[in-house]
């Protein structure tokens, strides 16, 4: 199957789940109204954070060490013990002291859903490995079927229990869905294999403090506004972050190409020169998606959704540049990746927690949510920065910078018409980003046949 073509599925499978989710938000905003929407991203935040303790940070160091291993059957069954063992303590821990816990988060949430969730987030991190064993084995097909199945499943289970049993209504049915995502992964089970990795434990471990300081920098920052501004205050934050999120995600059928295979393009100089050109195109791409968020994100908003969160539409066009600057930090990362110790990643991400937490304490308590977007921002381009630095020195990489600094002024210019309302300049500059990445690719660098040489020699 071709590279395009392996594209395309995962795009419509991953782009489809998300919209299936973003679909009936409107009847859940409805049905839940502020408070009760903000309970329910309290919850969902705290799924982000369990799910990086229990999965150890194992996926990534499958797609790192899966193809040099010598067995790569003994390595997922490894990977698959060790998240087994991991979640099996945190989640018996979790139930032990959940009315503890639950009371301590704002809101706060109801004990059953907090019980659901628990067991979501162990359920979901045990499917993670079948699923990314597919992916390795670019089963795309597969992969797809299972998660629009399990998508359209919750999302059915959501409407059904929604209007009766509110957020525990929610909660259940994603715990159900992935139970039922567990049965149908059922051929694609590794036979666990009762011992530990040392190699990818420890690079699991050093990604998993990572990821836990990058969820403080962004994630942790919906219960830092639930706690000075209230929960209601989050609600509108979360839609416009979660539309923002879907469509960034349009980019993540390149990323679930290509992660898995970068690290075997860095043998020879022509190959790190097909490294370093789809990387920036990656993140052209990331700027792309950005513009388009800009141009349409605070009218569809406004259109979307009831007036008691017409602020979602302020928000947006701001958490879009946030989340490109993000989504530009992992693609231009693949240095800070080639080395197992990955201490320059838990480094980096230090700083950027550091730097949000005095954003949490002293700036979002005398502001509001826009200052803390505009300090987000700020951060994300010093991780930018940091992290091009940091992997260039580990893995040095030849990038056509030139298309890239021009993307990113293209894009500002398209932030400063979008706040203005100049919307013929809007118009105007957004098809000539769209020119300024096509252009080069088609034209000097022949993109099909460097996808195509990637996919045939991966």
């Amino acid at each position: 199957m071709s590279t395009l073509k392996v594209v395309a599925i995962y795009g419509i499978g991953v782009v489809f789940c998300k919209l299936i989710g973003l679909l009936i938000q409107p009847y859940v905003t409805d049905q839940l109204g502020l408070e009760e929407y903000g309970k329910l991203d309290v919850l969902l935040v705290l799924t982000t954070f369990l799910s990086l303790l229990i999965s150890l940070g194992i996926i990534d160091g499958l797609y790192r060490f899966y193809h040099d291993a010598s067995n790569p059957t003994r390595l997922l069954g490894q990977a698959l013990w060790q998240v087994m063992l991991c979640g099996a303590i945190i989640t018996s821990l979790l139930v032990f002291f959940n009315h503890d816990i639950q009371t301590l988060l704002p809101g706060p949430p109801p004990l059953f859903s907090f019980n659901c969730f628990i067991f979501t987030i162990y359920f979901n991190s045990l499917n993670a490995i079948p699923l990314a064993k597919l992916r390795i084995e670019n089963n795309a097909k597969h992969f797809v079927s299972i998660l629009l199945i399990t998508a359209l499943l919750q999302a059915a289970l959501a409407l059904l229990l929604v209007t009766t049993w509110k957020v525990d209504g929610m909660a259940l049915a994603g715990l159900i869905a992935q139970v039922v995502c567990s049965v149908l992964l059922y051929k694609q089970w590794p036979i666990p294999h009762f011992s530990m990795n040392p190699a990818l434990l420890k690079y699991g471990a050093i990604l998993t403090i990572s990821g836990l300081l990058g969820f403080i920098s962004l994630g942790a920052e919906r219960w830092a506004i639930a706690h000075y501004l209230g929960v209601e205050a989050v609600s509108p934050y979360a839609i416009a972050m979660q539309w923002g999120v879907a469509a960034s995600l349009l980019i993540e059928p390149f990323a679930l190409w290509w992660f898995p295979k970068r690290f075997s393009f860095i043998n020879t100089e022509h190959r790190k020169q097909y490294l370093a050109n789809i990387t920036i195109l990656a993140c052209q791409l990331c700027i792309l998606i950005s513009a388009l968020v800009l141009l349409f994100g605070p009218v569809f908003l406004r259109f979307w959704l009831n007036a008691e969160f017409y602020y979602s539409s302020v928000l947006i066009p701001f958490i879009a540049l946030w989340l490109m600057l993000k989504g530009c930090c992992t693609f231009l990362n693949v240095g800070c990746y080639y080395h197992e110790h990955g201490q320059g990643i838990l480094l980096i991400n230090s700083l950027s927690t550091l730097l949000s937490l005095l954003v949490f304490i002293y700036i979002l308590p005398l502001f509001d949510i826009l200052a803390l977007i505009y300090c987000g921002i700020a951060i994300q381009a010093l991780r930018l920065f940091i992290f091009y630095f940091y992997s260039q020195y580990h893995l040095p990489l030849r990038y056509p910078l030139s298309d890239l600094f021009v993307s990113f002024s293209l894009i500002i210019l398209i932030c400063f018409c979008q706040q203005y309302q100049l919307t013929y300049f809007l118009i105007l500059l957004t098809p000539l980003l769209c020119l300024q990445i096509y252009w080069p690719w088609r034209h000097l660098c022949n993109y099909r046949h460097v996808l195509q040489v990637i996919y045939d020699k991966g």
